[in-house]
């Protein structure tokens, strides 16, 4: 049997020490095999981003073990060249991770140059190749990112991810920060992204309807702890969390979908609803009013 790519065993990520100490995420534990996407879902404060950015490097974890292809993954600092290059990451405001006084191709280029890949002629090409990979048109090459639509501007970030050929893409709410339509377009150049490339995912996600395109498998962690896991089609169409279920019931557009006028004016306002309410929008939901077209 092979080594997944990815191993995550009884994960616990803490912030602060002593009495100031806050406990983010309580034991987290799967599997990511090479080209599988494991979607991360939790509303605002769940860990969610606590557990990828310990995956990254950038959180170091209290306790519980990160493995990759079999050996431990320690932090950022001490990871070598070779399996910084492994696993990147595409973070949720892309205006903020670009570098303003760049140019787009200049972006692109900086991971190339500082791993010191070819000479400029080299690079030149390998951006050109990005670009056109991330479906930017090479007159986008020589604007800066204040230039740019959002969507473009994720499509840089992730551009520059790539950039290194990457087993693992992380993608922390790599769509909220977009409008509807252009999360559709770039939640669609993600997957084909994957498929081409073979790339192994963690996408961070308060979207079910983008989990639904996206991923294979789902991790639901509420306050840090993990409620629910399995695949997607499990997960989504027989949650057995009741929290599961409210994050599915908050995908919808209440008022349109649900008959119940004071059932979907709790769920506009985040107030608790009954489990006997919640049973009319999962019946909703596997009449396909959440999910839409098939992946």
């Amino acid at each position: 049997m092979s080594t997944p790519l990815l191993q995550i065993r009884d994960l616990v990520i803490d912030y602060g020490k002593g009495e100031s100490r806050f406990r983010a995420l309580h034991g987290c534990s799967f599997d990511l095999e090479p080209g599988q996407v494991m979607a991360v879902v939790g509303e605002s404060g769940s860990g969610k981003s606590s557990l990828v950015r310990a995956v990254a490097g950038l959180v170091a974890p209290a306790s519980g073990e990160l493995l990759l292809d079999g050996q431990a993954l320690p932090p950022l600092r001490k990871r070598p060249p070779e399996t910084r290059r492994i696993i990147q990451m595409v973070f949720q405001d892309p205006g903020a991770s670009l570098n303003p006084l760049h140019r787009v191709h200049a972006i692109i280029e900086e991971p190339l140059l500082v791993t010191g890949y070819g000479d400029a002629a080299r690079r030149a090409v390998r951006v050109a190749e990005l670009m056109e990979m991330t479906q930017l048109s090479t007159d986008l090459a020589r604007r800066r990112p204040r230039e740019l639509s959002g969507g473009q501007k994720q499509r840089v970030a992730i551009a520059r991810a790539l950039a290194m050929e990457p087993r693992l893409l992380i993608a922390d709410e790599a769509l909220s920060a977009l409008d509807f339509t252009t999360q559709d377009h770039v939640s669609r150049l993600l997957s084909d992204l994957r498929r081409d490339l073979n790339l192994a995912m963690l996408f961070v996600s308060h979207d079910m309807r983008s989990v639904r395109r996206m991923a294979d498998d789902v991790c639901v962690i509420e306050k840090g702890h993990v409620v629910e896991q399995g695949a997607v089609s499990d997960v989504l169409y027989n949650p057995k969390s009741a929290y599961t279920r409210l994050l599915l019931a908050a995908a919808l557009n209440p008022r349109a979908a649900l008959s119940d006028p004071r059932l979907a004016e709790a769920l506009e306002n985040g107030e608790a609803v009954s489990e006997e309410a919640l049973k009319g929008v999962m019946d909703i939901i596997r009449g396909g009013a959440l999910m839409g077209d098939a992946r």
